[in-house]
């Protein structure tokens, strides 16, 4: 018979755990489909689903080797969507570039060009009857002059997009990340299905190196919390995210702690020390903009404690159930 504690720890907070995990892998989805929908990254930084791939496989993985499907819940549709997001980054970083090298081509064209563009249509129009109305040969051949330096300029606008469109070279640099993180995991499971290795060798392998992969992580909260410190502002601090993270991270601190799995309770914990100190840092320090506002009468405090700008954030890679950062990208 399971005790009320055993049941709370090993049952009921990795169950809320999943269901956190999975909003927090959502969080960037409708802000990646309004991306796709305006055909730009903008402000967007993908690196976090490369990182998200890698943990979740990972995680995956891990789940196999222990049989516990809580884990491999909380972390197989996160590893389904992120295939999705980086397939939508690369996209995007090549819509980027080609928008970029369309725009600075055609100025050049306009301007090297810049006297044939002159003429419009109803001018065009005006050449051609003037060319019948006049016999004199060198009026003729200044009408043909300028006709023909025009479709000169418009064969050089289409040559100039058909070098773009097809000759070009076409960089999206965040696909060599996901390869990065592609190939380790491809690597480490084939060393723990090859090798002649005991179970709890592979559990060691795989849980030290995606815990490596949460390290990776770590980097953003930190930089939060000290770009708060220094700047005196919090409005790099996304709200929403940053509790849904803390409780996210506290559940699988509990699971791990009931199960005595420390591969999961260690990066949790330390994602839940970190979301702690953020929640202390929003109340101590508030953001600039709030502030503003909150002297200008504008918002009520208890608009102000709802918080949370509407913008995207790293989406959480922490563990099984992910430790994420809540600076906003």
């Amino acid at each position: 018979m399971l005790s009320t504690s055993e049941i709370v720890l090993e049952y009921v907070c990795p169950l809320l755990g999943c269901i956190a995990a999975n909003l927090m892998f959502a969080a960037p989805f409708k802000d990646v489909r309004r991306a796709v929908s305006r055909g730009t990254l903008g402000i967007l930084n993908p690196t976090p689903w490369a990182v998200m791939t890698g943990n979740c496989c990972g995680w995956v993985a891990y789940s196999y080797l222990i049989q516990n499907q809580f884990v491999f819940w909380a972390n197989a549709p996160g590893f389904i969507l992120s295939v999705w997001l980086n397939m939508a980054a690369v996209k995007l970083q090549y819509s980027d570039r080609m928008s970029t090298a369309m725009r600075s081509s055609f100025v050049q064209l306009l301007d090297s060009n810049r006297r044939s563009f002159v003429m419009r249509p109803s001018e065009q129009v005006a050449l051609d009857s003037e060319v019948e109305k006049r016999n004199n040969e060198d009026d003729d051949k200044r009408i043909y002059n300028q006709l023909n330096a025009t479709t000169q300029s418009f064969e050089g606008l289409r040559k100039m997009a058909f070098d773009i469109a097809v000759l070009s070279e076409a960089p999206a640099p965040h696909e060599k990340v996901v390869m990065v993180f592609v190939t380790i995991w491809v690597a480490v499971i084939s060393m723990i299905c090859f090798l002649n290795l005991e179970n709890r060798q592979r559990e060691l392998i795989v849980g030290i190196t995606v815990n490596i992969n949460v390290c990776l992580f770590y980097g953003a909260p930190l930089s939060t919390i000290f770009e708060v410190l220094k700047k005196s502002d919090s409005t790099s601090i996304h709200r929403r995210t940053m509790a849904m993270n803390t409780t996210n991270a506290c559940f699988w601190t509990a699971f791990g702690l009931g199960t005595k799995d420390y591969f999961i309770l260690v990066p949790n914990g330390i994602g839940a020390v970190l979301g702690f100190v953020q929640m202390i840092l929003c109340v101590v320090i508030p953001s600039e903009e709030r502030r503003q506002l909150e002297e200008a009468g504008v918002v009520t405090d208890l608009e102000l404690s709802a918080g949370g700008m509407n913008d995207v954030d790293n989406v959480g890679l922490g563990s099984s159930c992910p430790t994420a950062s809540s600076k906003s990208q």
